[in-house]
């Protein structure tokens, strides 16, 4: 190859290699795209800053009480179990979530819901003290005393702020409160007029005490007993009874010799009335035997039947009868033998006086002898 061969392809060499390195000099996309994410992260960065300003400023604002009465509950010290009659030293927290400050004088008060409430009364209301003052923001101990119902079951107990005249506000404390009631068994030899724990009342009208027990002398003779708590729920009474005679002793169509009632009145004047009650009726009308009635509200709901009309009695024998009873029916027994059940349901007033020989409605059977009362239920 000439020199002028080696000159033309040395200068095409030169022009290609040329030609490639100002393509690796044009290059530069990602250092541009670089600056662009620099430029983009940097607008993020900028949006983002505002957004969270943006948010504590909402935060800000959810803070700022908008109702005039608002309340929260913070704390509850209510019991879940109590026993009959017990009490129980309870406590509400409420915090102040509206802008109007609680005072005494503006009327506001923890309240009974629907102002009423099984464990406590009559007064519905816990009251701030005197010169009080609780504003936005802060919260106010209620304590009060609870006491548990005489009778055994669920109950629910539920407190809300009141302001007194204007309305209810703000959250509801609430517990729901079983409340037991042990069994208990009370008794009278009926030996004496003494007063035997478990019974308020002893009233002897005639008839006379003995060591065998109180015994009828006169068809005017009572023995009034009434139960320190009256019993609302189920009950037993038992009671035995001596020198017992109808042959002998049944002079009037119409005798009393056990009886149960919710007061002392114990007349027809009851029929007219939801009080509950049973008798065991004896007398003529009945042969030898007797009639067992019981109406848990008042005359109109009374059933009876009678027992035992041709039955042979030895004087010299103890008999024990027996009542028992619950929400739904009533049974007799004697001797351990039952004689007849009865509806008994329906019962809203409580049996608590019971009556030997008569009533105030008949007579009471002349002779027969009452001792050993016992007498079972949940007070």
């Amino acid at each position: 190859m000439n020199h002028k061969s080696w000159g033309r392809w040395g200068l095409a060499w030169l022009l290609a290699v040329g030609l490639l390195g100002g393509c690796d000099q044009t290059e530069q996309t990602p250092d541009d795209d670089d600056a662009a994410d620099d430029d983009t992260a940097g607008d993020d960065d900028v949006a983002d800053d505002d957004t969270a300003d943006d948010d504590d400023t909402a935060d800000d604002d959810d803070d700022v009480a908008t109702e005039e009465d608002a309340a929260e509950v913070v704390a509850v010290v209510l019991p879940a179990e109590m026993g009959c009659g017990d009490t129980f030293e309870a406590s509400v927290e409420m915090r102040n979530t509206g802008w109007a400050t609680w005072t005494p004088e503006e009327g506001y008060k923890l309240g009974t819901v629907d102002d009423e409430d099984p464990f406590y009364g009559p007064d519905t209301r816990i009251y701030l003290p005197e010169g009080a003052s609780v504003a936005t923001g802060e919260s106010h101990v209620f304590t009060f005393e609870l006491s548990a119902p005489a009778g055994g079951g669920e109950y629910l107990t539920d407190w809300q702020m009141v302001r007194e005249g204007v309305h209810w506000f703000g959250g509801t404390a609430s517990q729901a409160v079983t409340v037991d009631c042990p069994v208990v068994t009370f008794t009278d030899p009926l030996t004496d007029g003494t007063l035997q724990p478990g019974f308020v009342d002893k009233v002897a009208n005639g008839g006379s005490f003995s060591a065998s027990g109180w015994q009828t002398t006169g068809g005017g003779d009572q023995l009034r007993l009434a139960l320190t708590s009256p019993i609302y729920g189920d009950g037993t009474l038992e009671i035995d009874i001596t020198h017992f005679d109808p042959v002998t002793q049944y002079s009037n169509n119409k005798h009393q010799i056990i009886n149960m009632y919710t007061t002392s009145d114990g007349s027809q004047a009851v029929f007219e009335t939801d009080e509950a009650w049973w008798n065991i009726r004896t007398g003529t009308n009945y042969s030898t035997g007797f009639k067992f009635l019981a109406a848990p509200i008042g005359g109109d709901s009374r059933e009876e039947v009678r027992l035992l009309e041709s039955n042979s009695w030895d004087p010299a024998d103890v008999h024990t009868f027996k009542v028992v009873w619950d929400s739904l029916i009533i049974d007799l027994y004697l001797d351990g033998t039952l004689l007849t059940t009865l509806d008994y349901d329906g019962r809203v007033q409580p049996l608590q006086y019971i009556f030997l020989g008569k009533d105030n409605v008949y007579q009471g059977q002349v002779g027969p002898i009452f001792s050993n009362l016992r007498v079972t239920y949940e007070p």
